[in-house]
């Protein structure tokens, strides 16, 4: 069993990475630490930045966690950026879509690893569209309005259970302990970023 810090203030991130983890070889360690976060659209970035803050403050092996939802009408927006326009518009965001345009998007999640010595990113991806309206009682982030691809629920209707089985962030932490497991990907004498991507 290998544990991982995970710095997060978020209970719910906390939560569901425990979910999604069950029966791996990561324990998750919750350090509660506040990361000053950059304003970027790209959510590599926005990780690498924040691996670094998190190791600085423990300097033990981390992980960080990072969402955004690319809407296809908005031209990918609101992307690393979810959070702050979630924050607040909360459900307007939903009529930011002209009408008649598709309402298509991709909810994506990357986790960022870090020993001291490298970052790794670890990315996952739910293609889906946006409700009309936003709808559900689980209100994590973005989840009222956002409607995975073979459902007619949004992720805040579906609850954890019913969301883990479309949850981009649940794609990216199975790579993270794929990786974990994998002797050659985690060799402490690589020093290199590494990326590794989990599409739907």
């Amino acid at each position: 069993m290998k544990t991982l810090y995970f710095v997060t203030v978020n209970d719910y991130k906390l939560t569901e990475a425990k979910e999604y983890l069950k029966g791996t070889s990561i324990r998750l360690e919750p350090v509660k630490f506040e990361i000053q976060e950059i304003l970027h659209l790209n959510l590599d970035d926005i990780v690498r930045d924040k691996c670094i803050k998190a190791y600085q403050k423990i300097r033990l092996p981390c992980v960080v966690e990072h969402g955004g939802l690319y809407i296809k009408a908005l031209h990918e927006l609101p992307g690393g950026l979810s959070k702050v326009v979630w924050d607040n518009l909360k459900g307007q965001l939903c009529k930011l879509i002209p009408e008649g345009q598709s309402r298509s998007a991709e909810a994506r999640s990357v986790i960022g690893y870090c020993d001291g010595k490298r970052i790794r990113l670890y990315t996952g991806a739910t293609k889906g569209k946006v409700a009309e309206a936003a709808r559900g009682d689980y209100i994590f982030q973005w989840d009222p309005i956002f409607i995975p691809t073979g459902e007619t629920r949004t992720y805040a209707e579906l609850g954890l259970s019913g969301k883990a089985k479309y949850s981009q962030a649940a794609k990216g932490w199975r790579e993270l302990s794929r990786s974990i497991d994998s002797t050659e990907s985690l060799d402490p004498k690589d020093k290199t970023n590494h990326v590794v991507r989990a599409s739907t």
